[in-house]
């Protein structure tokens, strides 16, 4: 969600290359374009008015139809050349493609960052034999004259791109797109789809409630928006607030809901560090002072969980209906390629994990890919990776499953691709040092594993007290300590529970324990892959709104050292989870930023950072069951490095 497209961490640090070489995995095939004189590969735009509401909330005083903008790539083609569809839309803050890319060469595009990447393979995908649609989605760039925001709503954002196939299938002969037939599915084209972040939420609901989609391939999105944005019951301001002020910067137009959000918690609001908690926010949103209006706590649960497939797959499990208009609320087998960042600070890879099994579990082909890419805090100083899992790249990747499900090409073509691929690399200084390997598995591990190449690593209970001051060094607990070299961390962790108590403090507040997976290192302590997840002072033994009896921290993935003593860290503060405020009405922040996201922005800085906005936030923290995933790579079954 941000301006996370195309835009993402070229400049700033925020925000897949061959198997085995920097080769492509597939061969595309170009257009065919032999006749004497093919139309010249070409950008056309359109608008489209689609017979659906500027938006479903009534204070809007809605208007009963949307225009959608967006522009057609195509390849240089010939009479009789019929090209695959991708689907491209951009990321939150964001705008379509209006431009073709200046050739079909990738060599440059291997080796940019994550995000950035794969935006520019879209615009080089007709060089390749596609055609592709990029559009504006509701709330952004031209389409938000005419409609609001809503974060990718299954009743709304999916219905646009509903139509804009149905477009594309009235259009096929004048644009030389690909109809399929014979498929008993209504208006039937070859289409994937492509995108990141914002970009990537789209193409999930939309694969599951549209059966025309033949391939997706989501980068860096959500699987659970409560999860992401509000993890153990705490407000995630730093990037809440980094998404507030890029929709802002990119003109995004919200819904009431989303924009009465961003007035709490966004740089524009100097009390934003006084909205902590899940509490906090419902009781700001419910004051009638707020602005565009007053927000009930019965509207948020189903606002954020419904437009994302936690929801989609509790509601099968349940043997109920999804409620946006489907025949049936069962996932169908979908070729799924996601590729999601270890570091990636807003959905991290434990998202990218669940919607690989859900999509995974309906019997499709499903691959997933971690890199060192993905949504990146400048206010953290991340640097954002490639889209590389050790020597797995994503381009080619992308191209690879495209060839196989678009152009039906040989199995064969995927056959480099790892079920999962787990990017893995050993910190240095606190960032990623030298080349990162892939850790090709069949599965993601989880929690403490056992058997051929596992190194057990289990504690029953521990104990972490974090002081009274301000910036308090972390509490460290150790679980084990690695007595050789060649393992790796390496899955998701889990906790049987955490109970958070609130120490001595002057200020009537809940204390929030910030919690992370750790390495003590030469006497130096590693926040690994730079996962923090916060619990509110109480009882934890699961995540809230996931809805699986289990506590999970983000999946991770790091090398280890002889020596290195494995556990968790415990912070009293951390600028993720710290309020995003501006320079401009705080001028002695010396932590200013004005670049984010590949996005120029208004100077900003954390509320940790030079100001008095934040205060101490003593706590005691007591972890049981605590079950971390370390192999031996090579060892540990089908599990291999790819450098």
């Amino acid at each position: 969600m941000h301006r996370f497209l195309r835009s993402i961490p070229c400049a700033l640090a925020l925000i897949l290359a061959g198997c085995g070489s920097s080769d492509n995995l597939a061969t595309p095939r170009p257009p065919t374009a032999a006749c004497a004189s093919p139309t010249p590969a070409q950008a056309i735009d359109r608008s489209l008015v689609v017979d659906l509401p500027s938006d479903s909330d009534p204070s809007t005083d809605p208007t009963p139809t949307s225009t959608l903008h967006y522009t057609v790539l195509l390849p240089a083609r010939c009479p009789g050349d019929r090209f695959p569809v991708v689907l491209h839309s951009h990321g939150y803050g964001g705008s379509r493609l209006k431009a073709l890319a200046a050739s079909g060469d990738l060599s440059a595009v291997r080796n940019a960052p994550h995000f950035p990447s794969i935006e520019q393979l879209a615009a080089a995908l007709p060089f390749h034999g596609y055609a592709v649609i990029s559009f504006d989605q509701r709330g952004h760039g031209d389409s938000a004259a005419s409609s609001n925001a809503r974060i990718i709503d299954p009743l709304l954002e999916t219905q646009d791109s509903r139509r804009l196939l149905d477009w594309a299938y009235d259009n096929a002969d004048t644009f030389n797109f690909e109809r399929q037939t014979g498929t008993g599915i209504a208006k039937d084209l070859k289409v994937g789809t492509l995108g990141v972040s914002y970009g990537g939420g789209f193409q999930m609901t939309l694969a599951a409630l549209d059966p025309r989609i033949d391939a997706i391939v989501p980068n860096g999105t959500w699987n659970n928006l409560l999860y992401s944005l509000l993890p153990g019951d705490a407000v995630k301001l730093g990037f809440d607030g980094l998404l507030c002020l890029l929709g802002a910067t990119g003109g995004v137009v919200n819904t009431p809901v989303v924009a009465a959000l961003c007035n709490q918690v966004g740089p524009g609001n100097l009390l934003a560090s006084t909205i902590r908690t899940r509490d906090d926010l419902v009781t700001a949103l419910g004051r009638p002072t707020t602005q565009p209006r007053t927000v009930t706590a019965e509207e948020i649960d189903p606002f954020f969980f419904t437009h994302g497939m936690r929801y989609f797959e509790t509601r099968q499990a349940a043997s109920a209906p999804w409620g946006f208009g489907e025949a049936e609320a069962r996932l169908r087998p979908v070729p799924a390629l996601f590729l999601q960042g270890n570091r990636d600070v807003l959905f991290n890879l434990t998202e990218g994990v669940h919607n690989a099994e859900y999509f995974g579990a309906a019997g499709a082909d499903v691959r997933l890919l971690s890199t060192e890419g993905g949504h990146m805090n400048p206010l953290a100083n991340q640097v954002e990776g490639t889209a590389s899992c050790g020597t797995v790249n994503g381009i080619d990747a992308v191209l690879a499953w495209y060839e196989r499900w678009l152009k039906d090409g040989p199995a064969s073509g995927v056959d480099g691709i790892p079920k999962v691929c787990l990017s893995v690399a050993a910190t240095v200084e606190g960032q990623p040092g030298g080349t990162p390997a892939g850790l090709a598995l069949e599965r993601m591990p989880a929690g403490s594993l056992t058997g051929a190449g596992a190194l057990p690593a289990t504690l029953a209970s521990g104990t972490a007290s974090v002081g009274q001051l301000l910036g308090s060094a972390p509490s460290f607990v150790p679980v084990l300590t690695v007595a050789d070299a060649g393992y790796a961390l390496a899955g998701v962790p889990r906790l049987g529970r955490i109970e958070v108590t609130p120490g001595p403090n002057l200020l009537p507040r809940p204390a929030i324990a910030f919690v992370g997976v750790g390495i003590r290192r030469n006497g130096s302590l590693i926040l690994v892959d730079d996962q923090l997840t916060p619990f509110v002072e109480g009882i934890h033994d699961s995540n809230r709104s996931q809805q699986n009896g289990v506590v999970e921290l983000p999946a991770v993935g790091e090398l280890l050292e002889a020596g290195d003593e494995v556990g968790l860290l415990f912070y009293e503060q951390q600028v993720q989870y710290a309020a995003v405020v501006s320079a401009l009405s705080l001028p002695n922040l010396t932590n200013v930023v004005n670049f984010a996201l590949g996005t120029a922005i208004p100077p900003i800085g954390s509320a940790l950072d030079g100001s008095l906005l934040a205060a101490p936030n003593p706590y005691e923290a007591t972890v049981t069951d605590v079950a971390l995933p370390i192999l031996r790579p090579g060892e540990y079954p089908g599990s291999s490095l790819r450098r």
